[in-house]
């Protein structure tokens, strides 16, 4: 069958939509050459995982506050691979270092104490900028009485 062109005056703008299995495809290559690291970012990266299936908004908010810190986190045992040797034999002597682990999961912990305490700072910080204009208003409200009279003030 033949595709229909869209129609005049309509530009077809709509956003592309994310293929997984395109990046899928593209990572796979880079995951097999360097494979060790790959492991241990696997297993680094388990409380991402977590909160992905966790996150219920659709932005996904908690994964990517998560995501970000524990890979932070997880750099430690990158750096523990590289320094000893990229090779297979060290994985297990990396992800047995409690160092990192501590390193990866306070990554994770940091990124959801973010996750949990930036909202109410955000709501507060709201609340007192709608408090002081609030306030700036009732001053020139009371400014504009004092110069033109009460008939500004009267409610119809």
């Amino acid at each position: 069958m033949a595709k229909q062109a869209p129609a005049k005056g309509k530009a077809s703008s709509a956003p592309k939509a994310f293929k997984p299995a395109l990046l899928l495809v593209l990572l796979l290559p880079a995951a097999a050459l360097m494979a060790p690291i790959a492991i241990v970012m696997v297993a680094a990266l388990v409380p991402t995982v977590v909160a992905r299936i966790v996150d219920t908004n659709p932005n996904r908010y908690l994964t990517f506050t998560v995501l970000g810190l524990n890979l932070v986190g997880s750099l430690y045992f990158v750096h523990q691979v590289l320094t000893k040797g990229n090779s297979l034999e060290v994985v297990a002597m990396v992800l047995q270092d409690s160092v990192g682990w501590l390193s990866a999961l306070s990554g994770a912990g940091c990124g959801w104490l973010l996750f949990l305490a930036v909202p109410p700072l955000i709501a507060k910080a709201a609340e007192a900028q709608s408090g002081l204009r609030l306030r700036r208003v009732h001053r020139d409200q009371t400014q504009l009485i004092n110069e033109w009279g009460e008939v500004v003030a009267a409610k119809d």
